[in-house]
């Protein structure tokens, strides 16, 4: 830490000053809570995670200007189960880098709840996550915009914000899906961003069958799929360093190359509880002054020259905005929270991927798949040797085998039709706000046109999240529903800052999001049956054979449906009073200088994973605040 030397002069010579004393300031990623406390900061960013980091790199680049950072976890640099990408979903429900939520039990579910990952670490989510990384489709940002959003949140407004978060490695010709070309070399690819995305130097030899039998079922072949169109099988790209052969995420490229600035601190083990607010006039905005937080015990508050920023994600940040007084009246009122402003929709509109494993048994036990890491030790040293060596090899391993589906691949035209009647049904007999349906009006024209997907294909040479010692060889193809009609919420129900929020998936709210499902895992239950990958495959183990019926698997995925980890919505993009928790330039309603910079200001949930997706939006956001400075 620095201390100001006229300061401690004064001390020692017991002499007063007529000039205003400089606080302590401290710099660099530090526990110091105290000495945190008492710096000055124009900007307080609260979540040290995929946008916070984004936006504390950017930000700093203005010498002038000073970011302060509060994070609840730790830096976890040299962890494995963060830094090897065929560890994926090893850190998953460990708390050392995550939060472990679950949802409150889900009526839909026959009561179950649901575990609900979320990033608790200097890079937050992008730490913890598959590494898939892809854009969505153009579709599903211009959708934005139908919602009455103006600011160039749409497709041509965010590409140069993909484009500037990434430096792109160019995918091998030689890989087992037959592309005529390599993958990352269209147009739009970044070159020279902060990110290193790649792709996958090793195939397991199951790869090549499952893309096979896949294609001969009528999936297409997408050999650009960042172009505005999502749709068909393609060669993922991933948040994985071409060099090191380890994941890349905002704490390591965004963080750790600017840590040295004298202008940027980064607190961690630190829990925001809330945002303090300066009395205002009758009518006019609250301004944020500054952020409370607890460390070790000890309730601090640091103070915000400018602005206040929330980047601690859509599960957190409704959390914070209504124990900070934003939020919905009634609610608020009940738990004895003074009002500051009045938002209904603070909360609302939660929206997730849901998603669902089909796992096999594979005939042969040779095949390399993640499990032989573990339960084959000549092979996990000649991998670990590649991998320490070229920087390759299985330990670099990343699902890379991603396709994306409109219903008509799914359903016949008559199946269409009534599931979508029977949709709009249930939609007039809910208790839904305009908002969401406007949106569901943009999602049914979609679904009918048939021009964007709804139901994505992820294949995985392993078993997520397992390793056994045992011989025998399991692959999972996840399906997932894309674009889900189910709206939850996130609320808090006590002013215990520490406490989870109270965090309602909604679940297959309706049958719509069941039915699509359902027709994912049929899909695939005839995808391991087609050749050639039915003869690699021995036999369906989650969901067994005895499931073949509608409603087996219809019980299959009430009692097995699962999150994407890929929350969005909870403090959206939208017209005031019609949806929006934020405007255009992400400041919250009803204040001046408090913003929201992370996935929970996403309106509509998009085709794709959203990484990308949050990646730009803070890059975006950071230049609205730079104009505005």
């Amino acid at each position: 830490m620095r201390y100001n030397t006229i300061t401690v002069m004064a001390a020692l010579l017991g002499k007063s000053l007529s000039t205003p004393l400089k606080r302590a300031q401290i710099t660099g990623i530090t526990p110091d809570a105290a000495t945190f406390a008492q710096s000055s900061f124009d900007y307080v960013i609260v979540g040290g995670g995929t946008a916070g980091l984004v936006l504390a790199a950017r930000l700093t680049e203005n010498s002038a200007v000073n970011v302060g950072v509060i994070e609840a976890g730790e830096t976890r640099f040299d962890e494995a189960d963060v830094n090897t990408p065929a560890y994926l979903g090893q850190g998953l429900f460990n708390p050392l880098f995550d939060w472990s939520y679950e949802s409150v039990p889900q009526a839909t579910l026959n009561g179950r709840s649901v575990g609900l990952s979320h990033g608790k670490m200097i890079g937050g989510s992008s730490a913890l996550n598959f590494m898939v990384w892809q854009r969505g489709s153009q579709g599903d940002y211009d959708n934005w915009s139908q919602l009455g959003i103006d600011g160039g949140w749409d497709w041509a407004g965010l590409l140069p914000y993909f484009e500037k978060t990434e430096s792109v490695t160019p995918g091998p010709l030689d890989t087992p899906y037959n592309f005529t070309e390599s993958a990352g070399v269209g147009s739009g690819e970044g070159e020279s961003g902060p990110l290193p995305i790649s792709y996958n130097n090793f195939y397991s030899t199951i790869e090549g069958p499952y893309a096979q039998s896949l294609l001969s079922l009528g999936v297409p072949k997408n050999a650009d799929p960042d172009n505005g169109d999502t749709t068909g099988f393609f060669n993922g790209a991933a948040s994985v360093d071409a060099q090191s052969g380890n994941r890349t995420h905002s704490g390591r490229n965004y963080l750790l190359p600017n840590a040295g600035r004298s202008n940027l601190a980064v607190l961690v083990g630190a829990q925001a509880t809330r945002i303090q607010f300066s009395q205002t006039a009758s009518g006019g905005n609250a301004s944020a002054t500054g952020v409370q937080f607890t460390a070790s015990g000890t309730n601090y508050t640091v103070l915000a020259g400018k602005e206040v920023i929330l980047s601690a994600g859509s599960l957190h940040t409704p959390q914070l905005l209504e124990l900070s007084g934003i939020g919905d009246e009634t609610r608020l009122s009940a738990l004895g929270i003074p009002i500051i402003v009045a938002n209904s929709d603070v909360g609302e509109n939660l929206q997730d991927h849901q998603t669902l494993y089909s796992e096999f048994l594979l005939a042969d036990p040779d095949i390399p798949t993640i499990n032989t890491l573990f339960s084959n030790a000549s092979f996990a040293a000649t991998q670990e040797e590649q991998y320490l060596t070229n920087h390759t090899g299985f330990f670099t391993y990343t699902p890379s085998a991603v396709s994306f589906l409109p219903l008509q691949q799914l359903w016949t035209d008559d199946e269409l039709h009534t599931a979508l009647a029977q949709l709009q049904t249930e939609i007039a007999q809910a208790n839904i706000s305009t908002f969401i349906s406007n949106q569901f009006q943009l999602q049914i024209d979609g679904i009918k046109q048939g021009l964007v997907a709804q139901m994505e294909l992820l294949f995985l040479a392993g078993v997520l999240g397992e390793t056994s010692t045992d011989q025998e060889n399991f692959v999972d193809i996840a399906n997932m529903a894309s674009r889900p009609f189910s709206r939850g919420t996130i609320h808090i129900n006590t002013t215990n800052p520490l406490a989870s929020p109270q965090i309602d998936t909604a679940y297959l709210q309706f049958s719509f999001d069941k039915q699509v499902l359902l027709k994912g895992a049929q899909l695939i239950r005839n995808l391991s049956q087609t050749a050639p990958l039915s003869s690699f495959i021995s036999s369906p183990l989650s969901p067994s054979a005895d499931v073949s019926t509608d409603d087996d698997f219809e019980n299959f995925i009430t009692e097995n449906v699962s999150t994407e980890w890929h929350y969005v919505g909870t403090a959206s993009l939208g017209p005031l009073g019609e949806g929006g928790v934020v405007d255009s330039n992400l400041i919250v309603y009803g204040t001046s200088n408090l913003r929201v910079v992370d996935a929970s200001i996403m309106p509509m949930q998009i085709g794709a994973h959203i990484q990308a997706t949050v990646y730009a939006i803070a890059e975006k956001a950071a230049d609205i605040i730079k104009a505005a400075q």
